[in-house]
């Protein structure tokens, strides 16, 4: 059967948060780059997006059983932001 081309977009943890060429532990894959980067914002810091360009393809003949086979990769399109902290209100 032949694959179906796209892109998607892996959220990986960086091992060194100042480190972007670090190690990644993949937390999950996206269709859409809005998704990615939100799931990025939301477990940062240390957390990045990066592009996959490649195909599904199916394994007999369902369809569910599918693999992704990678043709490139664009890393660090995307860094996650630093969560805000308010400060404490002090009252004198």
């Amino acid at each position: 059967m032949r694959g179906k081309r796209e892109v998607r977009y892996v959220v990986s943890r960086l091992e060194d948060p100042d480190d972007p060429e670090s190690g990644r532990h993949p937390i999950g894959c996206y269709p859409y780059f809005d998704l990615a980067k939100r799931e990025a914002d939301r477990v940062a810091p240390g957390s990045c997006v990066d592009a996959e360009g490649g195909t599904y393809s199916s394994d007999g003949t369902h369809a569910r059983y599918t693999q992704w086979q990678a043709d490139w990769i664009n890393l660090n399109i995307y860094q996650g932001r630093e969560r805000r902290r308010h400060a404490p209100e002090i009252y004198d």
